[in-house]
């Protein structure tokens, strides 16, 4: 044991408090050479509430960590230098310290990756929005090449997910929170930021105009944080939208409009719902049958007039295939994007897979009939 690490651990323990035994378990454990248990040990040790205050951290890194960290594994030295960063008082000195840390961690490409993120999180903290867009799109490739989940994934969607939603990106902040909570354990995240996840979230799928795929937030467990709470119309809502429920869509105006985003944004919102209404009803036909420019505008509640171009706005957007007959005023589709269904559109593909078994042994059944006819 070096003088610096046993002058410091005296005077930890002399000082007795409700740290006392920890000191005495470090201790122990440092002179007994167990570096993996040592190492677990202070893992959970920074993140005592007595130890948050002034620069107790700093100093525990300086006397003791120090000594010992080239013997422990890197990436968990990254875990255990960021809630030591958080008690430096200069955003610049935590940023610098972190990039020391980087520099010894750089053989362990997560330990690296880790140390960026927890730099692009104090950039965001300090408003620094081109260094902290620079770092995401700098590690964004670094994460798709990536062929395994890991426990630093969450880290990054997290950072990137806050980004975009500082900048107002519906689109960005909406693909990266759901990443965001595919990485992690949805009982870990405490009730209050589970609603306000849940909420954020749903107001992105609505707000971002590439989103069209609702099933996939309505089925996932954060939104049950806002069932049967006063932000119950989110849910309603997200669900009118996802089955293209224009009349529903409507009737809760009264209720979405309150909330300053959605108002402003009505007009996106309104071209959404017309085209999900329209994406719903060419599912439902399944290209059997043509739709007539009547039949959409009664759904949608649009004029007639309108409903090419809205046809073309689908087309445009890759959401629908097939043709439009202006004379006969029809929409022939055969084809529409593929989206996370709930329990009715299962339904509706049921039925048409009901029909096509059922047209199948029809068919078999007329040639087992007709073969002697054809063989003769």
């Amino acid at each position: 044991m070096s003088s610096r690490v046993e002058a410091y651990l005296n005077e930890r323990k002399s000082n007795g408090g409700a740290l006392a035994n920890e000191w005495l378990e470090l201790e122990s454990l440092y002179q007994s050479r167990l570096w993996h248990e040592l190492t677990l040990r202070v893992t959970s040790f920074v993140h005592r509430d007595e130890l948050q205050n002034d620069d107790q951290l700093q100093k525990f890194y300086e006397n003791f960590l120090s000594d010992f960290e080239h013997r422990i594994n890197q990436l968990a030295l990254v875990e255990i230098i960021i809630p030591i960063t958080r008690t430096f008082k200069q955003v610049d000195q935590a940023i610098q310290f972190v990039q020391q840390i980087r520099e010894k961690v750089k053989a362990n490409s997560l330990a690296v990756l880790l140390c960026d993120i927890t730099i692009g999180k104090a950039y965001l903290i300090t408003k620094n929005l081109p260094e902290t867009k620079k770092l995401i799109e700098d590690l964004a490739p670094k994460f798709d090449e990536l062929d395994h989940l890991t426990t630093v994934h969450s880290r990054f969607y997290d950072l990137a997910s806050n980004y975009y939603r500082v900048m107002g990106n519906h689109s960005e902040y909406y693909q990266n929170a759901l990443k965001y909570l595919g990485c992690i354990d949805n009982s870990s995240i405490p009730v209050k930021e589970k609603a306000e996840r849940a909420f954020n979230l749903g107001l992105a799928a609505l707000l971002a105009e590439n989103v069209y795929n609702f099933g996939e937030i309505l089925q996932h467990p954060v939104l049950d944080a806002l069932k049967d709470t006063r932000e119950q119309w989110l849910i309603d809502l997200l669900q009118a939208f996802n089955i293209g429920d224009v009349d529903k869509y409507e009737a809760l105006k009264p209720i979405w409009q309150v909330q300053p985003d959605l108002r402003m944004a009505e007009p996106i919102l309104k071209r959404k719902i017309n085209l999900l209404c329209l994406m719903d009803m060419i599912f439902a036909a399944g290209g059997a049958r043509a739709l007539g420019f009547n039949d959409v505008a009664v759904r949608t509640k649009l004029s007639v007039d309108q409903i090419e171009l809205l046809a073309m706005q689908a087309l445009s957007l890759g959401l629908i295939r097939g043709s439009i007959d202006q004379v006969d005023e029809k929409l022939n589709m055969h084809w529409v994007k593929p989206r996370v269904l709930d329990l009715r559109q299962v339904g509706t593909l049921k039925k048409r897979l009901d029909q096509w078994t059922t047209d199948v042994k029809q068919m078999s059944t007329l040639v087992e009939q007709q073969a002697g006819d054809i063989l003769s």
